[in-house]
């Protein structure tokens, strides 16, 4: 019984562990300010006229809260630059990365408007 508990705790522990660091202060991952590096996007696409989804990579904790996103118009269009704010130092093999969108509402571009993806692709 103690060696099924003792089984059961470790389990527990090793499962919550990629969630739990990404929010401690002071450890690689944590929130103590991490200076913001541009992102190298693996890809990006629209859907329909009014989100950008942008692939970028990830061990697996990544998430759009991740990173900051300076959106400047020129040219007639709008680019968009993502920036790292927080690193991922979860283990999990994504070789694909993640999708994130955003909404042109919470970018502060218009309906319908072009947009460019800024940052360096691979």
């Amino acid at each position: 019984m103690l060696f099924r508990l003792t089984l059961i705790g470790a389990a527990a522990v090793s499962l919550a562990a990629c969630s739990t660091v990404q929010r401690i202060p002071g450890i690689p991952g944590g929130d103590r300010g991490a200076e913001s590096t541009v992102e190298t996007v693996l890809g990006s696409r629209m859907i329909g006229n009014d989100i950008l989804v942008v692939r970028v990579a990830s061990n697996g904790c990544t998430q759009k809260g991740d990173f900051t996103v300076e959106v400047r118009r020129r040219d007639g269009a709008y680019n968009v630059m993502l920036e790292r704010t927080r690193e991922d130092y979860c283990r999990a093999l994504m070789p694909n990365g993640v999708e994130i969108a955003f909404g042109f509402e919470e970018l502060g571009v218009p309906e319908g408007a072009t947009v460019r993806v800024a940052n360096p692709q691979q």
